[in-house]
């Protein structure tokens, strides 16, 4: 059975909700940078590297929402881990309305990823 060429609504769905989670998590980084750079001088290189770990978060869902728009096994198992780690990183961070609400979009995307599992792993003829 050959794979379909059409990428299915529920691939799509997930894709806007990664470049959803990458707009939130570049005002994260944005809004971390100017908060602890003016609030906290001295440590402008903290402020860096937490505002260049959300960046860098960004960039993974960036990457991740175009990906999975190819039905490759790679793109859906990397976008999965993306996601655990996203998940695991927020359950063990302090939680607040702003994780809970990444969650559930984390949440939302791994569902629709696992109901389009098929669609990436099945085996071309």
């Amino acid at each position: 059975m050959e794979k379909p060429t059409k990428t299915p609504l529920v691939v799509r769905s997930a894709q806007a909700l990664f470049f959803l989670n990458t707009l939130i998590w570049l005002a994260f980084g944005i809004v971390t940078l100017v908060r602890m750079t003016d609030g906290y001088p001295g440590q402008a290189v903290m402020a860096v590297v937490i505002g260049g770990m959300m960046f860098g978060n960004a960039l993974l869902m960036l990457v991740s929402g175009l990906c999975i728009g190819k039905a490759r096994k790679l793109s859906f198992v990397f976008a999965l881990a993306v996601l655990a780690i996203n998940i695991l990183l927020t359950l063990t961070d302090q939680f607040g309305v702003y994780d809970f609400a990444t969650l559930v979009i984390d949440l939302a995307i791994l569902g629709l990823l696992l109901a389009a599992r098929r669609w990436y792993l099945q085996r071309p003829v």
